[in-house]
This record gives C-alpha cells, structure tokens and sequence, in this order.
C-alpha cells in the first residue's frame, strides 16, 4: 500500500469506492454519481493539499482534512475530517488508521490543535473507530454525532 494525495483525475475512484463503503449507510451519504462527484470537487477545492487516496494496485480509500474550516463550535479553524472510507474488502487492515493518522498530521503540519468530525449518529462501527483513535463524544444535531480530538 502506498498513500499519496488526491488529485482531480482520481475522482472516478472516489465515486467507485464512496458507493461501495457506503452501501447500507445511505442515509449518511450521497446517493447519486452526479452528487459524489461534485461532493469530491468540493472537497479538492477546500483544501487540496489535505485530501489523500490509499493504493493497493488501485484505490482503496479516501479522507478529506480540511484545515481552512471555521468550526464554530470551537470558534476557530480546526482540521475537519470531512470524509474517511475504505473499501468493504480492504477494512479492518489498517488502511482507515492509517489515513487518519495522515490527515491529523496533515492538520498538525497547518497548527491546528483541534480534530472535528461529524459521524451518523447510528453509524456505530465508525464511532467505535474513532473512539479508539481518541475522538471523543462532543455533541448530537440531528442524525450526526460530533466528535473531537485534541492534536497538541
């Protein structure tokens, strides 16, 4: 495996991989093409240089660190993990933690001291893999649970 950053010519993948990671979740998710791939523009434009892709022959996963997002629970821009799957056959070996671990450096490297991100209130698999990455509860709105992680 080897992780390098996203670029604009990987955006079929990221559809190909979000719609695969995300089947039975898609009540947290994009659910048609056109919307994924605008979702992956949107996300390269927030903050290029913090979205990252896994490769094992092709694409496996994804995560999006935003460090230009004003978080105004925290009052301050803080490192928004925006997006972070892994293809159904690839996880549970690694590849999550370890692009976590990339996008919260990546957050590090832009003095960010805060990690947010917002997770399906029922997605339990997710919450429990952030909880022991050291993400904690913050709070609920809506469908989504918010989480946090102290970077200093």
């Amino acid at each position: 495996m080897f992780i390098r950053r996203a670029n604009a010519d990987d955006v079929n993948d990221f559809v190909r991989v979000y719609e695969r990671a995300y089947k039975g979740l898609e009540r947290y998710a994009y659910t048609k093409r056109r919307d994924i791939r605008s979702y992956f523009k949107w996300l390269r434009r927030r903050d290029p240089d913090g979205m990252f892709v896994a490769v094992i022959d092709e694409p496996v996963g994804f995560i999006a660190c935003d460090t230009n997002w004003y978080s105004s629970f925290e009052g301050k821009e803080v490192g928004e993990i925006h997006e972070l799957f892994v293809s159904p056959e690839w996880q549970g070996k690694g590849i999550g933690g370890t692009l976590l671990n990339i996008g919260l450096n990546h957050a590090r490297e832009r003095e960010r001291d805060i990690a947010e991100l917002w997770v399906g209130r029922e997605n339990f698999k997710a919450r429990r893999f952030y909880e022991k990455r050291g993400f904690k509860f913050a709070e609920i709105w809506g469908e989504w649970v918010r989480m946090i992680k102290m970077l200093h």
